[in-house]
C-alpha cells in the first residue's frame, strides 16, 4: 500500500535529514527528491519497482512522486536527505514524466566526506545547492533521464491530481477524464496498486493531510475538517478515528505532549 507523505510535500525550500541504521521503510512517495547515501553496510532500494543494491559509496536519487522503499536485509547505515524541488527548480523541469535510466551512482570515499557538511552541516541555503548540483552533475555523468515505461507515471498523476483536489467534492468520474482513461481502467489500477477503493483512497489522503494539520497548524478542529475537505465536523471525526484509532482532539494532544 503505497503512502504520500504531506510532512515531505517540499514546499518552502524544505530540508528533511534522517541518518538511520539498518532501516527497513514502506512503500511511499512525496514531492521532495530524497538522496540516499550509504555510509556502510548494504540496503535495497527499490525505485518503481526496480530494485537497487546499495553498498559504500553509493548514492542513489529518488525523483519527485516516484513511488519507493528500502529495505535492509542484513545492515546498513544511511545519510537521507529530502530537499525541496525549488532548491534544483531548472532540473525539477526535466524529470516530469522521466526517470532515471540508473537512479544509483557511485561515488569515492573522499567526495562523499567533503559533500556531508554541505548536504547536512549548514544552514546556507547556497552551500546546500552547490552540493546538490555537484551530485546532480556526476548522474548527468553515469546515467540520464529516460520516459518512464509504465503505469509508474499514470500512478503519479493520479495521486498527484487527488493531492491538489481532495478538499473539493471530487469524483471518480473527474479524475479519469482527467487522467484520459475510462473510470473502470482508474478503479482496477487503484485497487491493483494501492489495494484501496477510489473512495477510500481519497478518504485517506484527507484524513492524512488532517494528521498533518493537526501537528503543525493552530486551526481549531472545524477548520482542519474544513481544509482536509471533510462536508462537516462530525463526518470528518468519524472517518478520522475510523483509520486512526484516536479523535482528532486526543491526536492533536498526543502530539503535542511528544513535541
Amino acid at each position: 500500500m503505497i503512502e504520500f507523505q504531506h510532512d515531505h510535500y517540499g514546499e518552502d525550500l524544505a530540508v528533511f535529514q534522517f541518518h538511520p541504521e539498518s532501516l527497513t521503510y514502506p512503500e511511499h512517495l512525496h514531492r521532495s527528491f530524497e538522496l540516499i547515501i550509504c555510509q556502510s553496510g548494504q540496503c535495497v532500494v527499490n525505485i518503481n519497482k526496480v530494485s537497487y543494491t546499495l553498498v559504500k559509496g553509493n548514492i542513489a536519487l529518488v525523483l519527485p512522486f516516484q513511488t519507493h522503499y528500502i529495505e535492509t536485509p542484513i545492515q546498513s547505515r544511511l545519510d537521507i536527505l529530502l530537499f525541496s524541488p525549488e532548491y534544483t527548480e531548472d532540473f525539477y523541469t526535466k524529470t516530469e514524466e522521466k526517470a532515471f535510466e540508473t537512479p544509483v551512482i557511485e561515488v569515492s570515499n573522499a567526495l562523499i566526506d567533503q559533500l556531508h557538511d554541505p548536504l547536512f552541516n549548514t544552514a546556507s541555503y547556497y552551500y546546500r545547492k552547490s552540493a546538490l548540483y555537484h551530485i546532480l552533475y556526476l548522474f548527468e555523468q553515469q546515467t540520464a533521464l529516460v520516459d518512464r515505461v509504465n503505469n509508474e507515471g499514470l500512478l503519479a498523476e493520479l495521486l498527484i491530481y487527488i493531492e491538489n483536489n481532495f478538499h473539493r467534492d471530487l469524483r471518480l468520474d473527474e479524475l479519469s477524464r482527467a487522467l484520459g482513461y475510462s473510470s473502470i481502467y482508474v478503479s482496477k489500477l487503484i485497487a491493483k496498486e494501492t489495494e484501496r477503493t477510489f473512495p477510500q483512497l481519497l478518504n485517506y489522503s484527507r484524513v492524512n493531510h488532517a494528521c498533518f494539520l493537526l501537528r503543525n497548524k493552530n486551526y481549531s478542529i472545524t477548520e482542519v475538517s474544513e481544509h482536509a475537505g471533510f462536508q462537516n465536523a462530525r463526518t470528518f471525526n468519524r472517518n478520522f478515528k475510523a483509520l486512526i484509532g484516536l479523535t482528532p482532539k486526543v491526536y492533536r494532544q498526543q502530539h503535542l505532549a511528544h513535541g
